[in-house]
């Protein structure tokens, strides 16, 4: 699939679970585009893709090492065991900050190196889904970091959401949600993901061959594209306290 519609899908799955995981409003915006940017985090297995070409050199060169750790592009990160390392990251990165999330000096904040992990990572989601979806121009990597600043200073990234019975930070949810959304998304295109990498490479598909979609044509074009903002705009609007009506049929 196209950077643009994982980072979509993403953003819908989100939205779409955010009534149950008791997502505040305040959050809600926030959550909805870090999970677009997790929606392209998979690919940063690939130094052409949209999040590897976030930061320049920077994330051009982390691209090559992850290509060469997960065994290339549509494996490792493209797994389970791929979407635990992104949350185990995400979820780390939040520990981190979490021991010391700001300091106070007359009023003031001050930098302090326990935000830098989380920072980074916001910063990289941030930039990503910007760039997917092809908002702010040139100057979409700058709103990224700053997006990322304001997240990691009023610790927004920390909230706390229900994740059944455990209580997971809003980094860690979006990312694991991000993650399985882009993955979901290659499994209806014939290439498929292998799931039990590296114990298999067997590629599973969520569709029967016929019906895999190929990246870029008439299929994701016109139909997936369309149907994921509309999704997107029907989960924000639910996810907003405003009920989505059910037309009954008539008797």
């Amino acid at each position: 699939m196209l950077g643009r519609d994982h980072a979509l899908s993403g953003a819908v799955v989100f939205a779409a679970l955010a009534p149950s995981l008791h997502v505040t409003e305040a959050h809600l915006a926030a959550g909805v585009v870090l999970a677009a940017g997790a929606g392209v985090l998979p690919d940063i297995d690939h130094p052409d893709s949209t999040i590897s070409r976030s930061f320049g050199f920077l994330t051009e060169w982390f691209a090559w090492l992850v290509d060469r750790i997960s065994g290339g592009h549509r494996h490792g990160t493209h797994s389970l065991l791929g979407i635990a390392a992104f949350t185990a990251g995400a979820y780390g990165a939040g520990l981190f900050q979490l021991s010391e999330p700001k300091s106070a000096l007359n009023g003031h904040l001050v930098f302090s190196w326990h935000l830098v992990p989380a920072a980074l990572v916001l910063a990289l989601l941030y930039s990503s889904a910007l760039r997917a979806l092809h908002i702010g121009g040139h100057h979409g990597d700058l709103l990224g970091i700053a997006a990322a600043v304001v997240t990691c200073y009023t610790g927004a990234d920390l909230a706390q959401l229900s994740v059944g019975s455990w209580h997971v930070p809003l980094l860690a949810t979006v990312t694991a949600l991000g993650c399985a959304a882009h993955i979901a998304g290659d499994e209806l295109t014939h290439g498929g993901c292998p799931l039990f990498w590296p114990a298999s490479m067997h590629e599973f598909h969520l569709l029967p061959r016929p019906l895999q979609i190929t990246t870029a044509k008439l299929c994701e074009t016109w139909i997936v594209f369309p149907v994921l903002v509309a999704g997107l705009a029907v989960a924000v609007w639910h996810a907003t306290g405003h009920p989505v009506a059910i037309p009954q049929p008539s008797k």
